[in-house]
């Protein structure tokens, strides 16, 4: 399913500072009584000018101040800058001041990125271009109305929206090899638009064309930025590497819409006689899900499995990639917080089948493994207690492996868990996929051990935890991965088996976190 997510989210409003020593030259800050100082938000979670809804140092919008009472424009184009990019914002050059009388109510309206010359309040849009993406991501403000001298103490707080749609593909190698010289076009788009910045209206215009997505240096994402509009039928890509191209069609269909953004994951191959596109399923996914590609959900043997809290209201518990064949999941993602962590439930040992699929895809571990393996969680017991009803989900066999014990379940697993616990706090929520991995790159073949049944359970080689949180300082992400084979360790000292979530996508195949932009996996130090 093309992942369409709203570029939303509310930030603390920022009581306007003035300006320190580092000021740039040019801003305004003469402390007229009547002069307009505004601050903002941008809803957004990651995008191609905010990321996490930030501003950096130095942005520059253009704000217009309009007669409430007839819309005539009173002040036009006035450019403001946020310093420090703290979305802060003085008058760059020159200032806005409401009327003196103090009875004349105004608006404003406010965009980004800053053009010296437009007409009027009509704003002209062209994305053929995309090497410079923060160049053409316009955003618009305008619910500041019916403002006057008053509200110079109250704030004005200018909430921006994004106007443009948003495709971002993250790209990985089926066949290990390199995606250097990649080129990616979204094919027949108009790519010419102007937006009303008053009332927020857009009209699509011109002639329909290609447009080639920027693509970063390690070859790993590719994105655009393009005009809302209705499309013919599923929106298309065209792939070319290594002399070969093919076309695929995306999962957004008859409509591009104006402040979406559309993600997907998208596998290349091109060592064949043409490239090999396998795009992301239809399937409900949230921050820690990752990625399942439609090869994947073709399989007889693989299920995906959500379950959700047995509480009153319908809240996420966790989800899985189960292998009925291998009676194992190559990975269990939850969020962990609070609303988890704290209540009157206990440790359960409610040990049974999971309901939602047929017991005979399941391993029968009533009695634990036949051979010595501890039945490990992959989802702890201890993430899970709010009531007794939730702790028992953890107990399902579908989230248990055949795990050593003494030296790795019960010892160094186990602290590395009670780590992850730690890590809830600074944050709101922290996203978590446990995983087991039955081969290697270099070892492919697969060892069983048996259930009370009989029948086989692949053993994993080794296991892993990818973690990423939000910092409520810098509303940044923060990420790291740790990966532990299955084998009995002297030490409990898990730090030092830290790796970066990019790294563990290399090893397992697996794309972690897709939503987090991929500057923000990159870290192995342990928080």
């Amino acid at each position: 399913m093309n992942r369409r997510t709203i570029w939303g989210g509310v930030f603390a409003l920022l009581i306007l500072q003035a300006c320190e020593n580092k000021t740039p030259e040019g801003v305004v800050d003469n402390h007229v009584t009547n002069e307009v100082t505004f601050t903002s938000t941008i809803d957004n979670l990651c995008a191609s000018r905010a990321y996490d809804g930030s501003w950096e140092a130095n942005d520059q919008i253009g704000i217009f101040m309009l007669a409430s009472e007839n819309g005539n424009v009173l002040d036009n184009n006035v450019s403001y800058i946020t310093a420090k990019g703290d979305g802060n914002f003085l008058g760059y050059g020159g200032v806005i001041r409401f009327p003196e009388d103090g009875t004349q109510k105004v608006d404003f309206v406010a965009y980004y990125p800053y053009a010296d010359a437009t007409d009027g309040l009509d704003y002209a849009v062209d994305v053929t271009d995309q090497s410079r993406q923060n160049a053409i991501d316009l955003m618009v403000s305008n619910n500041l109305k019916g403002r006057d001298i008053s509200n110079l103490q109250t704030g004005n707080n200018l909430q921006f929206t994004h106007m443009l749609s948003k495709l971002v593909l993250n790209l990985n190698t089926t066949d290990n090899g390199s995606l250097e010289g990649l080129k990616v076009s979204v094919v027949g788009t108009k790519t010419k638009a102007s937006v009303s910045l008053k009332d927020k209206t857009l009209s699509a215009q011109g002639n329909e064309a290609d447009v080639a997505m920027y693509i970063n240096k390690e070859c790993t994402q590719a994105e655009a930025i393009l005009v809302p509009q209705t499309i013919s039928g599923k929106l298309k890509l065209r792939l070319e590497i290594n002399g070969k191209a093919k076309e695929v069609e995306t999962h957004v269909e008859n409509e591009l819409l104006a402040g979406m953004k559309y993600t997907f994951t998208v596998h290349v191959s091109g060592a064949g006689s043409q490239v090999d596109v396998d795009p992301e399923a239809k399937y409900a996914k949230w921050t820690e899900t990752p990625v399942i590609t439609e090869s994947q959900l073709a399989k007889s043997n693989i299920r995906y499995i959500n379950h959700y809290g047995p509480d009153d209201q319908k809240v996420r518990n966790y989800s899985m990639l189960y292998d009925t064949d291998l009676k194992i999941a190559y990975w269990v993602a939850y969020p962990l917080c609070n609303y988890y962590l704290k209540g009157d439930g206990g440790r359960t040992n409610d040990w049974g089948f999971d309901p939602e699929i047929s017991s005979s895809l399941q391993a029968n571990l009533n009695k634990g493994f036949s051979s010595d393996y501890d039945r490990g969680h992959q989802l702890p017991s201890a993430d899970r207690v709010r009531n007794d009803r939730m702790n028992a989900t953890t107990f399902y066999y579908t989230n248990m492996t055949p795990q050593i014990g003494q030296g790795l379940n019960q010892t160094i697993w186990a602290d590395l868990e009670t780590a992850v616990r730690g890590w809830c706090s600074g944050t709101d929520t922290l996203y978590v996929v446990t995983g087991a991995m039955p081969t290697t790159q270099t070892d492919k073949n697969i060892t069983y051990t048996s259930d009370n049944s009989g029948k086989g359970v692949a053993v994993p080689k080794y296991y892993f935890k990818a973690l990423a949180r939000r910092l409520s300082s810098t509303r940044n992400y923060q990420t790291i991965a740790f990966k532990l084979d299955q084998k009995e360790y002297e030490d409990r000292n898990y730090r030092q088996y830290a790796i970066s979530v990019n790294e563990l996508e290399e090893l397992t195949g697996f794309t972690f976190f897709p939503n987090i932009d991929d500057q923000y996996k990159n870290n192995s130090n342990v928080w």
